[in-house]
């Protein structure tokens, strides 16, 4: 069990941002009121899970009309191309200073912190994976958070209610760091 569930974590470099969310907020708010600017993540969120649910109409319309198959293919990616570009342009202030070294599964994500945030409390995250600048707002549960001894704090939390877009945007950054380390791998295995 312990195998399978490390082969989908990965250590991973993301702008991330967290702000604490008490209860009343969590059952009445959205996690993107916790954060200013994030129109462009819940937009590129929404063309996610389009994408996601016409993945296999795309397949069948592939399976009997290549040309238009790879049209739509083709008008899909540059929907993306686009989508990127906003979430460049929009990108959370002062990305380089809140990039973190997390551990993300798609049930939840570990990360340092200089600041303790209390297990069972709740907060809304604000991720950003680079260089897609693919992005996700949402809240989480605090699970743990352990004292280090360099003096920061590890924070454990899991996911609370992530739509099926918001996992499969996790799922595919996961997918993608996984694909890249087996080449990174591969290509030192043969030097």
């Amino acid at each position: 069990m312990s195998e399978r569930r490390s082969s989908f974590r990965i250590d991973e470099n993301i702008a991330l941002e967290y702000r604490p969310v008490d209860v009343a907020d969590l059952q009445s708010r959205e996690p993107e009121s916790f954060f200013e600017n994030s129109g462009a993540v819940a937009l590129y969120s929404e063309i996610k899970r389009l994408d996601a649910e016409n993945a296999q109409l795309l397949y069948q319309i592939k399976n009997t009309n290549r040309s238009l198959g790879e049209y739509l293919h083709n008008l899909n990616r540059k929907i993306e191309l686009l989508s990127q570009q906003l979430m460049a342009e929009h990108k959370p202030p002062a990305l380089t200073q809140i990039t973190r070294q997390v551990n993300l599964s798609e049930g939840g994500i570990a990360f340092g912190s200089s600041n303790p945030i209390e297990a069972g409390s709740y907060i809304a995250l604000r991720m950003t994976f680079l260089p897609s600048y693919a992005g996700l707002i949402l809240f989480a549960k605090v699970i743990r958070c352990e004292l280090c001894k360099a003096g920061d704090y590890q924070i454990a939390a899991k996911f609370h209610r992530p739509r099926d877009a918001q996992l499969n945007i996790i799922g595919q950054q996961i997918m993608r760091a996984q694909m890249a380390d087996r080449r990174s791998q591969q290509a030192r295995e043969n030097q």
